[in-house]
């Protein structure tokens, strides 16, 4: 295998070799698509800005190639700045003053520089706030001001979409703000396996890497779940955890799941996260779905001048659509659609229920969630929810366990990944044996059946 360039070389050579790579790993036609198209702009306060073609290479670019990207771009330049993927509107006017200017030479460390500019307005001016994430919110503002020294680690949790990613770039944004001598870094889970990873399969001094994610005084990692059931990556990251904290410095991780339901967790680690502070989530009600709502509109319309959608609309999305936040900016991207289609004339309550007809429940009855279940089902059993996701094999915990899992498959609308995922990353096959083995002892049980019934119209009851 060819040596790799050293550390020096600039973005924009690094950028065509790793181009070369991802026509490879993708293939000619996403490569054709999404990839070719992508353009690097320039490096601004600490991010490497690119361009993307469409809306829709944007979306796909972001979901399936960014992280990638990211990885390969820091085996040739390991001090490598977070990447940002923009459309041309979202890119300010002196990030393209910058453009001939800043692209092509070594850059400075990413831990020596100012956190990165507010991904898509994730601000904490922007997240919208209820007691579903009340206390998660202040925290991070508290971390941002540097006023939470007492948890050097800190874990916030939720299902996907509830705003975790916005609250560590709130962070980020807010913390170079108020407090630029500190040296913060961002990452995703993914990017720490994939960089830690190529350092050590390619026999390339891992010291680099070390340096990189234990010089910041604010370490985030972004879907940490990702690095569960790595061996050699959780040590590192237990040892990068211990490293910042043992110097004073803070870390904050994201996942799906607390630290009792991460999947493949090594013992030492997890309970290192069972001993830090942690801040779950919820999904959103109608209140705060139909202010996020709000926002995205607001959002869209200063891109999209002219954009409008009627507040009947609105209203009826937040009550139907029992979703998560990013499904709600998915809801409004097809209402964008429909003003487009329409000529820009404002959605009507009856254009956004044509136009999300696929998405909406049914207005008579509430959606019911896996979290719901969950709660519902841990509450009939008197134990918490977290104790419903322990990884074991204990009667007293398995079996209210499948019995969540029996009826979160036949209550909700998650498919069976889904709903793995949300009792801690189990496979779609231990659901299935799961809702058959529960539903088995049903019909053999009537007495069972019976407080199966009796759990469902709690569920169903539920405010």
């Amino acid at each position: 295998m060819a040596r790799r360039p050293s550390a020096g070389l600039g973005v924009a050579r690094a950028f065509e070799l790793v181009r070369k790579e991802l026509m490879g790993e993708f293939g000619a036609d996403m490569f054709r698509s999404y990839i070719d198209p992508l353009r690097l702009v320039a490096e601004f306060d600490g991010t490497i800005v690119f361009r993307a073609a469409s809306r829709v290479a944007q979306e796909r670019l972001r979901e399936q190639v960014q992280h990638r990207l990211e990885a390969r771009l820091r085996a040739y330049v390991p001090e490598l700045s977070p990447v940002e993927i923009l459309l041309e509107h979202e890119i300010p006017e002196d990030v393209r003053a910058l453009a001939d200017a800043r692209i092509g030479g070594d850059l400075r460390p990413v831990a020596a520089q100012p956190a990165p500019v507010a991904r898509q307005g994730m601000t904490f001016e922007t997240f919208q706030v209820d007691d579903s994430n009340r206390r998660p919110f202040e925290v991070a503002r508290m971390i941002a001001a540097g006023d939470a020294a007492s948890f050097p680690v800190w874990l916030v949790h939720s299902p996907p979409g509830c705003g975790k990613t916005h609250l560590l770039h709130a962070i980020a944004h807010e913390a170079a703000l108020k407090t630029p001598e500190r040296k913060v870094l961002l990452m995703t889970g993914q990017e720490f396996l994939e960089t830690f990873q190529s350092a050590l399969h390619k026999k390339r001094d891992s010291s680099i890497f070390k340096d990189m994610v234990r010089a910041p005084n604010l370490l985030m990692i972004d879907d940490f779940h990702r690095v569960c059931g790595k061996r050699a990556t959780e040590e590192e990251a237990f040892d990068t955890m211990h490293e910042l904290n043992r110097r004073g410095g803070q870390v904050v991780l994201a996942a799906n799941h607390g630290a009792e339901g991460l999947e493949g967790l090594d013992d030492t680690l997890r309970a290192k996260l069972k001993g830090a502070a942690a801040s779950e989530i919820l999904e959103p009600e109608a209140p705060l779905r139909r202010a996020i709502l709000e926002a995205r509109v607001a959002h869209h319309a200063h891109a999209a001048s002219g954009f409008s959608v009627v507040p009947a609309a609105l209203d009826m999305i937040a009550e139907r659509m029992h979703v998560t936040g990013r499904e709600l900016d998915g809801a409004v991207c097809q209402l964008l659609i429909e003003w487009k289609i329409s000529g820009g004339k404002q959605v009507t309550l009856e254009a956004a229920t044509n136009a999300l007809q696929s998405k909406l429940a049914d207005g008579a009855e509430r959606r019911i969630t896996v979290q719901l279940v969950q709660k519902v089902v841990a509450r009939h059993f008197n134990m918490s929810v977290q104790q419903l996701l322990e990884r074991t094999r204990r009667h007293a915990i398995a079996r209210p366990r499948q019995i969540a899992m029996f009826l979160a498959c036949r209550m909700t609308h998650a498919s069976l990944p889904d709903i793995g995922q949300r009792f801690g990353g189990f496979d779609h096959t231990t659901i299935m044996y799961a809702r058959d083995r529960i539903a088995q002892m049903g019909e053999q049980d009537a007495a069972f059946k019976a407080e199966l019934e009796g759990i469902a119209r709690t569920i169903r009851r539920e405010p």
